[in-house]
């Protein structure tokens, strides 16, 4: 198998972390894989919220109802927003980028998962989850928060996926 579909295989949403810190060169590399995702016209209508504070963390578990627990044994995440005044394609642009970052992070033996916040309630019923973060995160009202990739090392590896199971009833060619 080649090193690009073994790390595919092996990137596994995690949702329990050892509690150590994630070092700066590995949030560096991680940000650097986001940033090299393709975007429409090359606009890159993103920005990065790195959070590291652990009452912060503690606090954005408030953002999602029924869904962020796993920020209670994380060590970092990483808020990522698109300018809807920048570009028609932010969340596309967002959404690529996150799968960046979640290959980094399987690459350097992190664990990380995905934490959709677009469109999703916060534990507090007046606010969405992304105004509960906006309120934690202080960012602009252009701006628009896809997702948190929540990160953190992992004592255990989860089994990778068998490329060779894959469901290929999916595919269809030429025609349906």
């Amino acid at each position: 198998m080649n090193p690009l579909m073994q790390t595919m295989s092996a990137r596994r949403s995690v949702r329990q972390y050892n509690g150590q810190p994630v070092c700066d060169d590995a949030l560096d590399a991680i940000l650097r894989a986001g940033m090299l995702a393709p975007t429409g016209k090359g606009i890159r209508p993103y920005d990065f919220i790195v959070i590291k504070n652990a009452a912060t963390l503690k606090k954005l578990i408030g953002c999602r109802a029924g869904g962020a627990k796993m920020l209670e044994t994380a060590s970092a995440a990483i808020a990522v927003l698109g300018d809807e005044n920048r570009s028609d394609t932010w969340i596309e642009d967002c959404s690529v980028s996150m799968g960046y970052m979640h290959l980094m992070a399987s690459e350097l033996g992190l664990g990380s998962c995905w934490l959709q916040i677009r469109l999703r309630p916060s534990n507090t019923d007046e606010l969405s989850a992304e105004a509960f973060s906006r309120g934690l995160l202080d960012f602009p009202q252009n701006e628009r928060l896809e997702a948190l990739l929540v990160l953190g090392p992992i004592d255990q590896v989860p089994t990778p996926n068998q490329p060779d199971l894959l469901p290929m009833d999916k595919v269809h060619k030429e025609k349906w």
